[in-house]
């Protein structure tokens, strides 16, 4: 009886070992060598629902900062070429066109959507305008542009090409040696106008460059003592995208 007894005790101590002694973990790091027999025990380790051994170290993970990070919207630089022909109009309305003239201008400005625009800028062209001795007078004309530029892509086209659509202000600054009293209309100093434009671009294949091509004109505020005057005239350029 007595060993009866032992015998029984015994059978409960030992009863728990058998089925961990069953269920041990196979060797995790070679799992592509594992037999048939590794892959029942690892299936019975599972069923037993036995906590998986944690080896190694643990590594802090820096928290990032707080907030959604905006990305930066595309910026560029644009650089022209530019022919404009430049009309002022006398108190009478009689109107003097001046040959055409030529020079360069340069836009920087960035992206408020993917389809609209921001530039400002610079824009310089030599122009003559006769005086009333009968000579020419070399003058130049400086403006300074800015405004929203709309870059629409055409139905059935590609979408690196688009009609562009240019809306401003700008302020020119015609100064030269002569006198105002040279002039029948002076339209030397200081000028504020709006401008406008309509052209086409497309991006040159694989690369951040573009190409554009516009018609483009101002139109001085009416009002003032300062004479009238409008252009019109074409540019042509490079804009490069960073």
């Amino acid at each position: 009886m007595k060993n009866f007894r032992a015998l029984f005790f015994s059978s409960l101590l030992l009863s728990p070992l058998a089925p961990a002694r069953a269920q041990t973990l196979p060797d995790m790091k070679d799992q592509a060598s594992w037999g048939e027999k590794d892959k029942q025990e690892f299936l019975k380790y599972l069923r037993s629902n036995q906590q998986m051994p944690v080896t190694g170290q643990v590594k802090d993970v820096p928290a990032g900062k707080k907030g959604r990070a905006v990305p930066r919207k595309a910026r560029y630089l644009n650089l022209n070429l530019v022919t404009d022909s430049l009309t002022s109009v006398a108190g009478a309305g009689k109107t003097k066109t001046g040959k055409p003239a030529f020079g360069a201008k340069a836009l920087a400005g960035g992206h408020l959507f993917s389809w609209i625009r921001y530039y400002g800028g610079l824009k310089y062209t030599g122009i003559k305008r006769d005086k009333l001795d009968g000579t020419a007078a070399k003058l130049s004309h400086l403006e300074i542009p800015a405004g929203i530029e709309f870059a629409l892509i055409p139905l059935g086209t590609p979408h690196t090409r688009y009609v562009l659509m240019r809306f401003g202000l700008a302020g020119h600054y015609i100064s030269g040696a002569a006198k105002s009293s040279d002039f029948h209309t002076s339209i030397k100093g200081w000028h504020p106008s709006w401008n406008a434009g309509l052209g086409y671009e497309w991006q040159i294949p694989d690369t951040n460059w573009r190409v554009n091509l516009l018609a483009e004109g101002y139109r001085s505020f009416s009002g003032g003592k300062t004479p009238k005057f409008y252009g019109i005239g074409l540019t042509t350029g490079l804009a490069y995208t960073f």
